[in-house]
């Protein structure tokens, strides 16, 4: 008698080859997005779902950066070198900063926002920390679901163009990549004095705004670049990248001979 050979052998090499191509791949779980609008939408869905996430924030260039003095209408500075890294619990809506401008002789410290106070101690200031209650007006770092509402709203406003470009890699994941031209009108509007957390003087600015997206599902937002342009401080640039979406995150207030008694 004749034996048929098994199929068996052919499934497995057709299901390993799959496999395999689908581990080079990266993103064949996912869906291939050409429309830039459904790109930026898929990111700050997956953003304003997310529990946690860790921010890189790098800036060169010149701007003008409001002084909390009054009748001061801010100074220019040369951004070159500044940068800061953030941890944010967005579930319980809790952040660690750490920050250094170095062009403000050498100015940098550490904030620690967490269960409705605010800790902050900078090169300024000493080694102890400055609790602050943040249930006024003090704005809270760790409202990055705003931060992302409000580049939703921006984005996605009407007369907005979007225009997707090439792919590229960002670290080890493939990213789509969208951008858009904001003049001044729009960034009057939108901006509020700042881009990307940073406060600076924005008046007849023009913004290029990049956003790079994880191809792989689900879509998180990975950076935004954004190269901003004024009339009398010529340009800078702002990095902001996004890593670590829902990865655990512990933040907790500093032990208490950490923090300068209250006056």
């Amino acid at each position: 008698m004749i034996r048929r050979p098994s199929t068996i052998p052919a499934v497995v090499i057709a299901v390993a080859f799959a496999t395999v191509m689908a581990a080079c791949n990266g993103t064949s779980n996912a869906p291939v997005l050409t429309d830039p609008t459904a790109i930026v939408t898929a990111a700050l869905t997956s953003a304003e779902s997310a529990r946690s996430v860790h921010l890189e924030l790098a800036a060169s260039g010149t701007a003008t950066v409001p002084l909390p003095i009054a009748g001061s209408s801010g100074t220019p500075i040369d951004l070159t070198g500044t940068t800061a890294s953030a941890d944010v619990d967005l579930a319980k809506s809790a952040a660690k900063v750490t920050f250094s401008v170095p062009a403000m002789l050498g100015f940098a410290g550490e904030l620690i926002a967490v269960d409705g106070k605010m800790y902050v101690k900078t090169t300024l200031t000493g080694p102890q920390y400055q609790e602050t209650d943040m249930s006024g007006s003090v704005p809270s770092p760790s409202q990055a679901p705003g931060l992302i509402d409000n580049l939703g709203d921006l984005l996605l406003k009407q007369g907005v163009v979007l225009v997707k470009g090439d792919d590229v890699a960002c670290g080890s994941k493939q990213c789509y990549t969208v951008t858009t031209d904001l003049d001044p009108s729009t960034v009057a509007a939108y901006a509020s004095g700042s881009i990307a957390g940073v406060p600076i003087d924005l008046s007849g600015a023009t913004v290029k705004l990049t956003l790079h997206v994880e191809k792989d599902l689900p879509n998180h937002l990975a950076g935004v670049t954004a190269d901003v342009t004024t009339p009398s401080n010529g340009s800078a640039t702002i990095d902001l990248t996004f890593s670590k979406w829902d990865e655990p995150v512990s933040i907790t207030a500093p032990p208490a001979d950490q923090i300068k008694p209250a006056s």
